[in-house]
């Protein structure tokens, strides 16, 4: 996904709308096996090897912003790797094959903290469906608020509000103890509107992903997803304007693909993702679970020629009686000009 601002838009690009853009384990002391570090990195330098080279992207001007955005705390330190169920508490959305071997039922909330009124708003759960499926549902909010609307003439209109919504079912089985596949569906909304009810504009669509996890070797994880399939928003303009349409504007369909590997309570992360349009972008991670109770990880991604690192923490509150529960906060670099983003999440195994 991209982070990155544009002027290219379809059909927000009006001139009086400004862009937006939602947008096995060890406790305590750390014990490294030197094979183990071996295989990892020879993993690692073999798919950097047959990855393409990293350029630019102009990702920024097509829809789907908020289907590609940061999302979650825990992403937001592991530089937006979501092919993992560790990495991201919405990686059922970007790879459904990741939920396949976690065996507890889950409730996961998030928000964004982003600048100029934009806002991005995550809810999910999940629960596992014996003898060895598991399903995820959830919803992904996000737009921007105080959008200052002018006319022809350049006179103030009122303001304009932008809300994506996106709904998301993901099933995943497992087909051994080293192989899943999962499927995730999603019905997308996108609702432009006018506090004068002079504008108001709605587009819909459906899409799909595919995804699938393989453990090779003790304590590695090779993912791959196919994301946004047929994703789009069908638009209807001929009752707002004189010479409206029909059109759609297509999301930008990815491959992607992730390495992960476990030394003990240290693991390393990384991530590619690929764009039909020529775009690419990559991202690496550290993850630590040293301490009971506290993970912590740090990350990156290199997009639009900038890298946008990221750090998060997840801490576990145990109770004498009822579920555990998790609190995850977050904080990531954004483009220029743009400040830092916060995130914050809460949830629930059980």
């Amino acid at each position: 996904m991209t982070d990155a601002i544009s002027d290219r838009r379809s059909p927000r690009s009006f001139t009086l709308a400004r862009e937006d853009e939602p947008l096995s384990k060890q406790k305590g002391g750390i014990i490294i096996d030197d094979m183990k570090i071996k295989r990892s990195l020879q993993a690692i330098f073999f798919l950097l090897l047959i990855g393409q080279p990293i350029l630019a992207s102009n990702l920024g001007g097509f829809s789907g912003i908020s289907s590609r955005f940061t999302s979650d705390p825990l992403a937001a330190g592991t530089g937006g790797i979501t092919l993992f169920q560790n990495s991201s508490i919405n990686s059922y959305a970007q790879n459904p094959a990741s939920q396949a071997f976690f065996e507890n039922r889950s409730f996961d909330a998030g928000l964004v903290q982003l600048s100029l009124d934009r806002f991005i708003y995550t809810v999910s759960g999940s629960v596992p469906l014996p003898p060895t499926a598991h399903l995820a549902v959830g919803l992904i909010a996000a737009g921007t608020n105080h959008i200052e609307a002018r006319d022809s003439r350049g006179y103030y209109a009122g303001e304009l509000s932008d809300t994506e919504m996106t709904y998301l079912v993901s099933f995943s089985n497992q087909f051994s103890e080293k192989l899943a596949f999962g499927l995730s569906l999603k019905v997308l909304t996108k609702h432009f509107a006018s506090e004068e009810e002079w504008f108001d504009l709605k587009g819909s669509g459906f899409g799909a992903g595919i995804g699938i996890l393989f453990k090779p070797l003790d304590g590695s994880t090779f993912a791959f997803a196919l994301k946004d399939w047929n994703s789009s928003y069908k638009w209807k303009t001929q009752d707002l304007f004189e010479r409206g349409s029909n059109y759609q504007d297509e999301f930008p369909m990815s491959l992607a693909w992730g390495w992960q590997q476990e030394l003990n309570s240290i693991a390393l992360a990384i991530e590619h993702d690929y764009y039909f349009i020529g775009e690419h972008i990559f991202r690496v991670a550290l993850m630590w679970n040293g301490i009971k109770s506290l993970s912590l990880n740090t990350g990156l991604s290199y997009e639009d020629e900038t890298i946008l690192p990221g750090l998060s923490a997840r801490y576990e509150l145990a109770w004498k009686q009822g579920p555990p529960m998790h609190i995850d906060l977050g904080i990531r670099a954004g483009v220029s000009g743009e400040g830092l983003r916060n995130y914050l999440g809460w949830g629930v195994n059980f």
